[in-house]
């Protein structure tokens, strides 16, 4: 992790030092510099420990990102996050999220370096995200940006409409292998179909296993979308799902995964014998509650997460409020059910957990 984080920190500084000075005169688009810093202090309260452990817990998160754009010809991006937390003692962790360098010529678009890919159609679930941070149906959204990327080199062809991507990424930078990842090889091809944003994907990874698929996402006016996927990898992985924006904001998310009983598919609590699953995601989301002084800063959501098998289930609550324009204060709780030992969410540890934070960003 330490020889790639001085490269994040390269990059940053490089792009930094290729800024535009004042009496540049550009050609074409104009270069442009973004760059952001995130603070959040979270502190967390389990209830009912069903296993002995810390009930209690804090964390302190630093989120710095630095981005340079050449015009259309060349970007050079970073984004880390620096992590303290107690839970049973005191840890520290750097993540690198992303350190990669872009360039285009023409209709090809190369990339290389530590990048997130979002492949998956999917909200709660994927089967097609070969190249994915691996996702988390109780916290789809990835509230606290702690998702890392691949280490990859990319390949994008893009040319009327249709868009050809071929990627090699790495199970670990100088050869850290992470546990269950394989170096992968990658092919998507995605094209527009009458309304259908579809794509073709295929991988083979250094587990000697293949993996082929398709998904699409499809858009009906301005309120309804419904999206799928399908994969096979030693069995078929099929989700279904779709959402619906109603006139005053109010967002619904619903979907329906089953994954095949495999060792790449199947959580890592769950033992093999228990079989193929099924599940069930279904949420409800509106930002700006009212467009009213004191009601639009607030945003909420309500999420629930179902094993259809074991009749296990997690509640997921969301609430925050906007404070001025850099500081957010926010709620989040958790509360599984299912019986204990015998089901998925019921052998979860805690019967609730409750989380108060507050985030400044620049």
């Amino acid at each position: 992790m330490f020889p790639y984080c001085i490269v994040a920190i390269g990059a940053l500084f490089y792009g930094i030092s290729a800024a535009p000075t004042d009496d540049a005169a550009p050609e074409g688009p104009p270069n442009e510099t973004r760059y952001a810093l995130a603070l959040t202090d979270e502190a967390a309260l389990a209830a009912g420990l069903r296993t002995p452990g810390a009930d209690k817990g804090n964390a302190l998160l630093l989120q710095p990102s630095f981005t340079y754009r050449a015009g259309d010809r060349w970007i050079v991006s970073t984004s880390l996050a620096g992590l303290a937390h107690t839970e049973s003692g005191t840890g520290e962790q750097v993540r690198v999220r992303e350190a990669y360098f872009g360039l285009s010529e023409g209709d090809f678009d190369f990339t290389i370096g530590k990048r997130l890919l979002r492949w998956g159609t999917g909200y709660a679930f994927t089967a097609t995200g070969v190249l994915d941070p691996p996702r988390a149906a109780t916290d789809p959204s990835d509230r606290l940006s702690l998702n890392e990327g691949r280490e990859m080199a990319k390949v994008d062809w893009v040319h009327d409409g249709q868009d050809v991507t071929v990627a090699w990424a790495s199970a670990g930078v100088l050869g850290q292998s992470r546990t269950g990842m394989y170096d992968t090889t990658a092919v998507r091809y995605n094209v527009l179909v009458k309304g259908f944003d579809t794509s073709v994907i295929a991988a083979h990874d250094g587990g000697d296993a293949n993996i082929g698929g398709g998904n699409f996402t499809r858009v009906f006016g301005d309120a309804l979308e419904l999206h799928g996927e399908f994969a096979w990898r030693q069995g078929a992985a099929v989700l279904a799902g779709g959402k619906y924006t109603i006139p005053s904001g109010v967002t619904f998310i619903g979907e329906f995964y089953t994954p095949p009983n495999t060792a790449y598919f199947r959580p890592a609590q769950m033992p093999a014998s228990a079989g193929r699953q099924h599940y069930a995601y279904a949420g409800v989301s509106k930002a700006r509650l009212r467009e009213l002084p004191g009601w639009k800063e607030w945003n909420v959501s309500v999420a629930l997460v179902e094993n259809l098998d074991d009749r296990s289930h997690i509640a997921v609550i969301d609430g925050g409020r906007l404070i001025g324009d850099h500081f957010y204060a926010y709620t989040h709780i958790q509360a599984p059910a299912g019986k204990r030992g015998r089901s998925e969410y019921g052998a979860i540890s805690y019967s609730a957990l409750v989380s108060l934070g507050v985030r400044f960003q620049l």
